[in-house]
Formats: C-alpha cells, structure tokens, sequence
C-alpha cells in the first residue's frame, strides 16, 4: 500500500488511504502522487527464517509426547496452559539451537525478533548473508526477505444497521464490552476525545501493557515495533487513530464539522495500540508486524484490525502465515482489501489469506465537502472537489480567472514540461491530470506565474485528494467532465471559478462499490474479498484532537473489527461459544448487495464485495451459518474425468428447526436443495461443478472466472454462499 498523504486535507475525500503494501518482489502500490507506480522491491537487509514445527497457535497435537495447544472451536489460546508451556520450551529449544549455529557459522548475522506464538522462526538482519546461508542453519525449513510495508469512517455506521443492533443491547455507549481489540497501525492518541472511555470503563486485569505514557483505560496497550531502537509507541501521524475511532469511538462525541454526534461501530470495546509506523516513518518491515500480531494474540486481543496490505502473490509469506495462525488461536482478525481496483487480482496480502475476513470498501453518502463553481458546471453551476496536502492544500476560500493550459503550451494539457514567461499570471492554471506528478504539474504552473491550479480527471472517475509535496500553491481536483466543460469555454463565457471553503455537509448516493476497491480473486484463485463496509467520506479522529474525512479500504476494515467485537460480546453473554469461523460465517452469510459502483452497473460479484455489505443487525441472528462460508474450487481444467466438488457444512443457529431450500445457477449443482435442519444441528451439502467451458486445452484464451452466489432460504431468513471456480483453457 502506500498511504495517501493526507495531512489535515479537507474535501470529500480528505485522504486516500491506499493500503500499506508488501512488495514481494516486484510490485508495489499506487502511491497517489501521480499516474504510475511506485515500485518497492524486497529489503534484503532483513530475512526470516521458519522452523517446521507449527507455532503454538496451530500445533495439532502430531508430534509424540506434546498435547495439542491449538484450541478448539470457540475457545482462545491459552499459553499459560501447561501443555502451551511444554510446546513452546521445545520451540525455543529449537530457536536456541539455530542462534547458537548462527554465532559460529555466520556471526554477522543479528536476530531481531523471535517467534513461537504464531509463527515458528526468527527475524535477521542479514549483514551480508544470503537466503542460502541461513537456510542451511539446523531445523531450517525456508528462508525469505522481509517485505516493506506502507501506511494504506459520521453516519456510516447506519449503513451496516449497527443502530438497530445497539438498540437491541440496552444501549449504544456499551456495545461491545469487554471486548478488545488491537489496531495494528501507526498508533492510537489516547489523549483524543473521540478516544476516551466510557463513564466507568476500568483497566482490565492484567493491563496495562506497554509504554503506560500512552495508555488510558481505553487505550489498554501501547507498543512499539520497529527496527529503529528510539522509536515509541507514541502516535504521530494519524492513520491508526482514524481506525480506532471507527472501532471503538465514544459514542456522543461531538466534532468540529456538523451538528451530529459521532460514535465508533463498538463504543465500549478496549483498544490495544500496536504501534507498526511510528513517527514519521513511511515503511514497515512484515517482520516487525508479525512481532506484532504475535504479540496482540499473546496480551489476549479477541479481534486484530489490519489496515494495510501488500502485493498479492501465490504461496504464504511471513504475514500470511501470522494472521491464519492468529485466526487459529481464536482471535478474529480483519484486514482491509487494498485500494488497487478496479481490476482482477488486486486484493493485497495479508487480505488474501484464507482464514482473515478481508474487507472490501463501499460509498458513504455523509459528508463535508468543498466545491468548485462556475455557471457552466450544470444545473447548480459547482462541482465537487478535492485538495492537496501542505502548501498544496486549500485553507480558505478563493476566487479568480482560470486559464487552460494548453492554452499556452501548444496544446498540451498536461503540465509535466515548464513553458517559458509568466503567462499565467495572476490566473488559476487549469490541467489534465496524467503522466507526471501532481507536484510538478503545480510546480510548473506556479513557475508561470498562476496563483493556484485545477487539476482534472483524465478518467470517468471520482476527484482524489493530491499528495503535493513541495508546491506552492494551492491545487484542486475536479472530474473530468466538469474539467473538459471548462476546457471548452469560449472566451464570451464566464471564466471566473470559486472555490468554496469551509467545508458544507452534503449527501451522495450510499452503499455503491467505491471505485478504487480492489477485486479478488487471490493468485491462488481464492475468493476474496469476503465482505464490504463504507470506506468512503468517513469522518473519525486525527492525531492532535480533531477530526477529518478520509477513504480506502483501511477505512472500512475497522467497521467490520468493530462488529466482530460486537458479536463476540454477545456470544460470550450468551454463552453461543462463537469464535472467528462463526463472525465471519454470520457476517457473510447475513451481508446484502451493493447497489452499483461508481464505475457504473450493478455489483452483485462477489470478487468485488464478497457476500457483500455487511449488515450488524442481522449478523447478530443469522438464519443460517455455512462453513466454509464461500466456496473456493480453484483450477478447473475445461475437459478430462476429473469431478470438483465441495462440500460446505449448513448450521440451524436459530431456535427452531429449519427447512432450507437451496438455490444455485447452472454453474453448479447441490446434493440437495431442500433440507430439514434441527436447532444447533449442521448439514453437509455437496455442490459440484457442472459449467467446465467448451474450450480444449491448449486452444488458449483467457482463464474465466467463474462466481456466484448459491441462495439458501427458510422461513426465518435467507443467506447466500459465495462461490468461485476458474477455468483454464490453457491447461
């Protein structure tokens, strides 16, 4: 991912958050600084090295003499357990073994981070060793680099029914009590308002853990993780604070924009600072962030929110390996999709491992805004618009003459080359976006002498805030239609622009599939995203006390963390011994459609939304649970004997017995469509894969993703499971 800079913007879309990501080893994320990639390679200066024997989380019990310290269904790990002790001294053995090699063999080598909770291994910094030499080190199973991560919410919450859902617990304040969750990010200000606790909230035993500068009885863990010694868990920037305050925000908080009062999604759930960008860092090495999850698990975080990712690839890396065995342990653990759609293949890593909820993001319609206006720009004469950061962001309002241009530049609308003169001066330079940085085209535009700019789309696309570092002068974006109307002013028209400020509350259209959402499936032809959430316009706290707009999928991970922790508080009062299969099964099996996309047509597909937007309410009584709870086939070859088939077990979690009747297209066929399930009971139904294309292999043609949704209905409700199979023509 890379974090839009999106210091104190404010517009509709105060920020960009694009989702942190790993690079491994080719590709990095759009950092929105302009119209090409940033590309990241592996940091070959640090490396990890795993030792075969599964880490406590998931150890199964296999190896002679050793209980099994996984837990069972619905329970947490518990490492004070003898059997959990016993496990983990033979891990350390292990590790203890390893380093003493290491001391006599490749001495330069310096271990950074242990592992045993979640991942069985070490992180090294390599000082010149290679991937080779220390894999040869005893009991070495693999070797790899660490992968560079970067950084990657208001009336959303009523757009996945969580009023109704407090309404039903006695109260908003209180929903999700008891719960904790741990925002593994850049850091919570547990001095902000919106991040008090409640009236009465006190420090649960054992807490607090950490730098206790930077706790409070809200803000229950405040850790550091990071190479650099000096670093504290102190929040700094503000990307992890925004997240926290759509978790777990005191409800009845007032901003300073609006009249409304905020609230997070689980007001009375404890917050646990993991701190993987501290200060002003950009990157984080997967090794830190694994110390990270494993230590979250380790202090007793029911729900882990990751808003970050990395560039998808096939296999497990460290972090992939780390949030399963998480999961494994007990503890639900959400992680933002990434913000590279549209397009196939673009969910990031960790998002793409299969026991994670990942989370895809949709519009909220709330938000504060400021325009751009003209008589030409329609029927309301103004367009929304966006701003950049720094010297480039608008504080006040302005008015003045634009000039196009290419105007001046022989037609070229691009502003990446300088012209000579001022013959801008005094105007506001009007520009395509494309090609060059959104700094140098400001640049180039105040060098000729423009007091500001306008920069347009060059796509059928929203406006997004502008990373303009190093300009000076203030910079919008519009979309591209009102850009090329302005373009195409005649000289009798009027060319005088406002830009409005400060920012007015305004409504959009709710609950469409944001345009820059990323789209499953996994390269291992897993189906992801498994559900949505508003990640656009959402309004939550920043580092310093205030409040701002920011969007991405980092933005709608934390609305799905904070009704896991509201579902799991229930579970536990209600003794339903719920645990992360269950959240997520009753989070996928209750979500609903998208109503479009900003990029036009209606979603129903889910490798862009997963079951679709969650809805808290429902989730709270599903009518029925699947589990898995979608169903990935994988290759599928277009001729041969083979059958590919699935089996998914259907649970009755009402309190009466059920009649389902099941639904599937012709894409697949179910073993049954019609079955009588008792209260608590489960069913297995078959489903197999009848559509195999027409094609022979080695014909060609691009491999067809195939997906849908299999109905299952009763009287108490209906829930759909998401399925995916791929046909490859070329195999």
């Amino acid at each position: 991912m890379n974090l839009l800079k999106r210091r104190n913007m404010i517009s509709i879309l105060f920020s960009l958050m694009l989702l942190l990501a790993a690079v491994n080893p080719v590709q990095g994320m759009v950092k929105v600084t302009d119209d090409s990639l940033t590309v990241d390679q592996q940091d070959s200066e640090y490396a990890y090295v795993r030792f075969s024997d599964a880490p406590i989380a998931s150890y199964d019990g296999t190896v002679s003499g050793y209980e099994q310290t996984k837990p069972a269904k619905g329970q947490k790990l518990e490492l004070n357990s003898p059997s959990a002790k016993k496990y983990g001294n033979r891990l350390q053995a292990q590790r203890e073994n390893y380093i003493k090699w290491l001391a006599k063999h490749l001495p330069q080598v310096e271990v950074v981070t242990e592992y045993s909770v979640t991942y069985n291994g070490l992180g090294l910094k390599l000082n010149g060793a290679s991937l080779k030499d220390i894999k040869s080190g005893p009991g070495a199973a693999d070797s790899g680099y660490s992968e560079t991560y970067h950084k990657a919410m208001s009336s959303s919450t009523g757009l996945i029914e969580a009023q109704g859902l407090w309404d039903v617990l006695g109260g908003q304040a209180n929903a999700g009590a008891g719960m904790k969750v741990g925002v593994i990010d850049s850091g919570i200000d547990n001095t902000h308002p919106f991040l008090q606790p409640n009236d009465g909230m006190a420090m649960p035993e054992g807490f607090p853990k950490g730098d206790e500068r930077f706790t409070s009885n809200k803000v229950i863990v405040a850790k550091v993780f990071h190479q650099e010694p000096r670093q504290t868990a102190q929040a700094i920037e503000s990307h992890g604070s925004h997240v926290s305050g759509t978790i777990a925000g005191k409800a009845g908080t007032m901003p300073t924009l609006g009249n409304s009062p905020l609230s997070g999604v689980a007001p009375g759930a404890y917050l646990g600072n993991y701190n993987v960008f501290p200060g002003h860092v950009e990157d984080a090495k997967s090794l830190f962030i694994a110390k990270a999850v494993e230590e979250a698990v380790a202090d007793g975080m029911d729900v882990l929110n990751l808003s970050l990712g990395g560039t998808p690839h096939k296999g497990a890396s460290l972090l992939d390996m780390t949030v399963n065995a998480a999961v494994d342990a007990g503890v639900v653990v959400v992680i933002s999709a990434g913000n590279e759609g549209p397009g196939n293949y673009t969910v990031g890593s960790p998002g793409t491992s299969d026991n994670v909820i990942t989370v895809a993001a949709t519009t909220n319609g709330h938000t504060f805004a400021i325009f751009l206006e003209n008589p030409a720009l329609g029927a309301e004469g103004r367009t929304m618009a966006t701003t950049g950061d720094g010297n480039g962001k608008v504080t006040g309002p302005l008015t003045g003459e634009f000039a196009v241009w290419s105007n001046f530049a022989g037609g070229d609308k691009l502003a990446c080359s300088a012209i000579s003169g001022k013959p801008l001066e005094g105007k506001i330079a009007l520009i395509q976006r494309g090609s060059c940085t959104f700094s140098q085209k400001i640049s180039n535009a105040a060098a000729a002498g423009a007091t500001a700019a306008i920069l347009y789309q060059n796509v059928d696309s929203n406006p997004i805030p502008m990373s303009t570092d190093g300009v000076t002068i203030p910079a919008v974006m519009i979309g591209k239609a009102a850009g090329v109307t302005l373009s195409e002013l005649n000289d009798t028209q009027d060319h005088k622009v406002s830009i409005t400020y400060p920012p007015s509350e305004t409504v959009e259209q709710s609950n469409l599939a944001a345009d820059f959402t990323s789209w499953g499936p996994t390269p291992n032809y897993t189906l992801k995203p498994d559900v949505a959430a508003p990640g656009v316009n959402i309004y939550s706290s920043v580092v310093g006390g205030g409040f701002e707009l920011f969007q991405g999928t980092s933005m709608a991970a934390p609305h799905v963390a904070g009704s896991a922790a509201i579902l799991l508080a229930n579970s536990r009062a209600q003794n339903l011994g719920w645990g992360p299969a269950e959240v997520k099964a009753a989070l996928m099996a209750t979500a609903h459609d998208a109503a479009g996309s900003v990029l036009g047509g209606d979603v129903k597909d889910p490798l862009k939304v997963g079951a679709g937007i969650i809805n808290l309410t429902r989730a709270m009584n599903p009518p029925a649970m699947a589990f898995p709870s979608s169903l990935s086939f994988g290759l599928v070859r277009p001729v041969g004997n083979q059958t590919y088939q699935m089996t998914f077990s259907l649970k009755n979690p009402t309190e009466d017995a059920q009649n389902y009747e099941l639904q599937a297209d012709a894409n697949i066929q179910l073993s049954q469509n019609s079955v009588d399930i008792d209260k608590g009971s489960s069913t297995d139904i078959t489903v197999t894969v009848v559509n195999r294309g027409v094609q022979s292999p080695g014909q060609g043609g691009t491999p067809q993703l195939i997906r849908g949704y299999i109905m299952v209905k009763s009287d108490a409700g209906d829930i759909r499971v998401p399925y995916l199979y791929v046909i490859d023509y070329n195999r």
